[in-house]
């Protein structure tokens, strides 16, 4: 693992090459461009443009930009110093290739900003396709056994089944009680609470000891317990 220190020295070594080689490349290229009698304003153009290329090819680091920026930074180089050492004087063909290299550079630089955009874009999101398998049906269960007793829309009945003692087979015994039948239960259940804790019945527990819904319960204590005290 890099320290903070080693990547620190990294960015900056980076910053200084690029600073100083454009420096010195850009120098060269304006003065070839006022060689070939451009004017200060213009001249300054032709290194903005192929050192702008250059930093967008070592930005996103295309191979072929890369070796192509600077490809037209070295003939821009090798023009300037041919000239200024007077090895060579203004010709044809130097003037057509450095008239290109804006042009290229231009195309270039902006390719490798629109291929930057599009892999940063947001890719769809492909959705797994979905399989169907076929089930067999599964067979009913045995039937089971209610618990307790269990409620009726008519709050003045209320039924209990029995599970047979043979598989298959339930065998369901309805016993009808009465609401005066079930304000004894709760009477008495309420003494024997009172005797045991000193305290009057809960609707809980006349749900769970008689088998009632919460609506029920909740009657059933408010004319046993509330009916008590008043």
């Amino acid at each position: 693992m890099t320290s903070p220190a080693t990547d620190a020295a990294r960015v900056w070594l980076q910053r200084l090459s690029l600073a100083s080689g454009i420096a010195f490349t850009a120098t060269a290229e304006y003065n070839l461009a006022r060689s070939l009698g451009a004017n200060p304003a213009i001249a300054v153009m032709l290194p903005l443009a192929i050192d702008a290329y250059v930093v967008a090819a070592l930005r996103w680091f295309r191979a072929f930009d890369i070796t192509l920026s600077l490809a037209l930074m070295g003939a821009a180089q090798v023009a300037a110093h041919l000239l200024d050492a007077s090895v060579m004087k203004v010709n044809i063909p130097m003037v057509v290739v450095v008239s290109l290299l804006v042009p290229v550079a231009l195309w270039r630089t902006h390719a490798l900003a629109r291929s930057e955009a599009e892999v940063t874009t947001r890719t769809p999101v492909i959705q797994p396709a979905q399989v169907v398998t076929e089930v067999s049906a599964v067979p009913d269960p045995l039937p089971h056994a209610w618990d307790g007793y269990v409620a009726t829309a008519d709050a003045s009945k209320v039924t209990t089944s029995l599970p047979a003692s043979t598989p298959r087979q339930v065998v369901t015994e309805v016993v009808t009680v009465t609401p005066a039948d079930l304000r004894k239960k709760a009477v008495k259940l309420n003494r024997e609470v009172v005797a045991e804790t000193g305290r009057p019945v809960t609707t809980d527990h006349l749900r769970t000891q008689l088998g009632l819904s919460r609506r029920q319960a909740a009657a059933l204590w408010r004319d046993v317990v509330k009916g008590q005290r008043s």
